[in-house]
């Protein structure tokens, strides 16, 4: 009986091993992804701010939120999670009237995955936030 139970628990072993590390690298891809998502939306939000008092400066808003300061830096290196600048676009909506808006979106940024079955490279939905612009 004990000849036919031979190498059993390292099988088990294996097959437990592959679900807790599949499950272990979902929970740090769900973790990142979020993280991103959360900090390209924060850059959004705190732009859009700036916009809303200094709506003339529409490149200082698309700086602001490809490298969280309203000037670019001097070698014109990509910005926060390799953001370009064909990936933030800002607009002002109805100028000079009382639905004037900035309308900042983030598109085309991409995240990779590790966990198996499901690694890749990924682009993630565009992130879209406006502001009123205030009246001055």
């Amino acid at each position: 009986m004990r000849k036919k139970c031979r190498g059993a628990s390292l099988i088990e072993c294996t097959l437990v091993l592959m679900l807790f590390l599949t499950i272990m690298f979902s929970i740090f891809d769900l973790g990142y992804v979020f993280f991103l998502h959360h900090t390209l939306l924060h850059q959004g939000r705190t732009a859009a701010r700036y916009g809303a008092v200094n709506p003339g400066d529409l490149n200082g808003i698309a700086n602001l939120v490809r490298y969280g300061s309203t000037a670019a830096p001097p070698n014109h290196a990509p910005g926060i999670f390799g953001l370009e600048s064909s990936m933030v676009n800002v607009a002002r909506l109805n100028p000079w009237t009382p639905e004037d808006r900035i309308v900042i979106t983030v598109s085309g940024y991409h995240y990779t995955l590790v966990t198996p079955f499901i690694a890749g490279r990924f682009t993630g939905r565009p992130i879209v936030v406006g502001a009123p612009v205030e009246v001055q």
